[in-house]
């Protein structure tokens, strides 16, 4: 399995004087490390999230925003967490004069690509619910459609399948995974590379 490597980039920047292009970065007092989420490692999910946050007068994190989604609420959430732990003096806030700061969080995992396991045409049965499950699409979700994240067992059988960015009542959510787990996965076996067990896509609604 891929180990997560955090890379914190864009600094802490705040609009300073007139013209809005220009910035002056706003080092943080003080923040905590950054803490790849271990189900985030385990599923193998990546993204960038970008935030906007104020400063209070005293220089806590006030408001925080997710300006821009990684596309996993975990990393979303392990952001806000992070951002939330910083302090920054009185001076700093006083700099900042009410701007939204940006900051981003590159997730990435070391070990470079990895071959995902394939869904098997034609596998999904037929469902008065669902439409059809479109591998490793990541648009979000929405009323179309559910994203889901999910783990392959040897056999090519999907478990620990998840929704993401949807509230789901538990009977949906249960429907939603049997649905999933009713496909099967496989790799072409002329395709070669370290292989993984973690998947993701989108479940279509009908």
């Amino acid at each position: 399995m891929r180990q997560g490597a955090l890379l914190l980039t864009a600094a802490l920047a705040a609009a300073a004087a007139a013209p809005a292009a220009a910035q002056t970065t706003i080092p943080a007092k003080s923040c905590a490390a950054p803490e790849y989420p271990r189900e985030a490692v385990r599923y193998e999910l990546e993204g960038i999230t970008t935030l906007r946050f104020h400063l209070t007068a005293d220089g806590r994190v006030g408001e925080v925003k997710v300006a821009k989604s990684s596309g996993w609420a975990l990393l979303d959430d392990a952001a806000i967490r992070t951002i939330r732990s910083c302090t920054f003096t009185p001076e700093q806030a006083s700099r900042a004069r009410g701007a939204a700061l940006p900051v981003q969080y590159v997730w990435s995992l070391n070990g470079g690509a990895v071959l995902r396991p394939h869904l098997v045409p034609g596998s999904c049965p037929a469902s008065r619910r669902f439409a059809a499950f479109l591998p490793y699409e990541n648009a979000p979700s929405g009323a179309d459609g559910i994203k889901v994240r999910l783990l392959v067992d040897p056999s090519g059988q999907p478990r620990g399948v998840k929704p993401e960015g949807a509230h789901l009542p538990p009977e949906t959510a249960d429907a939603l995974a049997r649905y999933v787990e009713s496909c099967r996965f496989g790799f072409d076996p002329e395709l070669k590379g370290e292989r993984t067990d973690t998947a993701y896509g989108r479940v279509l609604l009908k």
